[in-house]
């Protein structure tokens, strides 16, 4: 039952459209050495940089025609939908940005490389690759990447507990790689799915159709603190409407680096170093375990579907710190 209701389901994302191509330009503003340049301590830098970027997006082989029902009857054959979904899974979804400041110039790109369900239609993990070509180099280097998680809280059937639901805040166990997006989710999200009243103040950010939760972003050390890291997100942000359903709750938790050696100091100014990074890319705290870091904290911020016109820009010039992204060409739908 699921899987056909999953066959429909990405059916009606393709007649909603999706973007292929935004031509924005963006303007970041890189902090101090540890702050938002890189999401971990740079190794280079210091003083203020400002990137300036122009992102382009764009699905490898949306331009190719897609099969259309012939009649008119909204209520598709199954064979149309699953052909639809042997073309969406052909589709790369890759975005790209002009990088340059005092530090470095050149291209920066992200590619969801290795997709994932493992049988669940609700969910998806991706690892997405980074890369950087330098002004004048010959090819583009792997210089980090993303591992993410994408949960469709919409899919299901009414008459039932969604999926999302069932799995991640009423089952008894944790899921193997899900146990951190459990644990997040179960923070904001009571036992039916709805918002938990501690979090009513940011309820709108939380009532999506898709949650993506960032477990990790990595950069190579010879690549941090030159603003990469907050390109990389800011591209990463404008992808995830071409690939999800609805408006998209981001989530993620700034790691607490327990590993043997890390004394309580260092842990401490590493996830402050990592708060910083994430409030100029837009998120802001949600939840915080203690009053005294390190401690488990939640992070959060929300990313309207496509074609929807929202604040981002007014609020991003409001709030020196985050990213401002201003689209300045025409989305162009499928």
């Amino acid at each position: 039952m699921y899987e056909d209701l999953y066959h429909l389901h990405l059916l009606r994302r393709r007649q909603l459209g999706r973007t292929i191509s935004i031509q924005a330009t963006q303007r970041t503003e890189s902090m101090a050495p540890g702050d938002a340049s890189s999401p971990l301590p740079p190794t280079s830098g210091d003083g203020r940089d400002k990137d300036a970027q122009s992102a382009v997006l764009h699905n490898a082989g949306a331009d190719q025609p897609m099969p259309s029902p012939e009649s008119e009857d909204e209520d598709l054959s199954m064979a149309d939908a699953k052909m639809i979904l042997e073309h969406e899974e052909e589709e790369i979804v890759t975005g790209s940005a002009k990088v340059n400041n005092d530090q470095i110039s050149g291209t920066l790109g992200v590619e969801f490389g290795d997709i994932q369900s493992d049988g669940d239609e609700w969910h998806e993990s991706i690892e997405a690759s980074i890369t950087f070509r330098l002004d004048g180099g010959a090819k583009m280097q792997r210089v980090g990447g993303f591992d993410l998680h994408i949960i469709d809280k919409e899919f299901g059937d009414p008459a039932y507990p969604k999926p999302w639901v069932a799995e991640l805040l009423q089952s008894q166990a944790f899921h193997g790689d899900l146990a951190f997006v459990c644990s997040a989710l179960r923070t904001l999200y009571d036992s039916d799915g709805a918002v938990i009243a501690d979090f009513a103040e940011v309820a709108d950010e939380l009532e999506t159709e898709t949650v993506v939760y960032v477990s990790m972003i990595r950069l190579e050390p010879e690549w941090r603190g030159m603003g990469l890291g907050s390109a990389a997100m800011s591209v990463l942000h404008q992808m995830l409407p071409s690939h999800c359903s609805g408006d998209i709750t981001m989530l993620l938790q700034p790691d607490m680096l327990t590993e043997p050696g890390n004394t309580e100091e260092m842990r401490m100014g590493i996830q402050e170093s990592l708060m910083r990074f994430y409030t100029a890319c837009g998120y802001t705290l949600w939840h915080q375990e203690d009053e005294e870091l390190p401690c488990y904290l939640l992070m959060g911020r929300k990313i309207e579907a496509e074609g929807e016109d929202g604040d981002e820009d007014e609020a991003a010039e409001e709030d020196d710190s985050s990213v401002d992204s201003r689209i300045v060409g025409e989305m162009k739908i499928s």
